[in-house]
This record gives structure tokens, sequence and C-alpha cells, in this order.
């Protein structure tokens, strides 16, 4: 759970509220994520297409938006 809201930077006791977790997360389970975040500070060895599908977006969409060719670690970008 805290890798999942690390990753969508919100507090793990909201990823477990949002979802009514009762239990720990496995892989293939669904959850719901509300975030009011628009950006995302790129982690070590983050790539744009590991970020954009990470995110659901194309990396043309993660260029234009950024006026960026690439990325890199420390770097923050809109969604």
């Amino acid at each position: 759970m805290f890798s999942v809201a690390s990753t969508f930077n919100i507090p793990v006791c909201v990823l477990i509220k949002l979802n009514n977790l009762k239990k720990e997360i496995t892989a293939g389970d669904i959850l719901y994520i509300e975030s009011s975040e628009k950006t995302y500070r790129v982690k070590l060895f983050d790539t744009l297409y590991s970020v954009a599908e990470r995110f659901n977006v194309s990396e043309n969409e993660l260029k234009e938006k950024n006026g960026i060719e690439y990325i890199h670690y420390g770097q923050e970008i809109n969604l």
C-alpha cells in the first residue's frame, strides 16, 4: 500500500479509506485513487514511457504539456 500511495502522492490512510480496505492489497486489485495533484516528481529510473504508462497518458501528451523531450530525476512534470 505504501508503494501505491507514494506513487500517487497520497497518504496510505487515504488509500485505505477510499477503498474501504480491510487487508493488504495484492497484484491485480483495482483501487480507487483520488488525488488533487496534477504534477509528478520524477523518480530515479523513470522514463517518459514508464510515467505515461503509470498515469495512463501518452508520451506525446507529457512532452506537449511540459515542453520537453525527456525527463530527469527530481523534475516536476504536469500530468
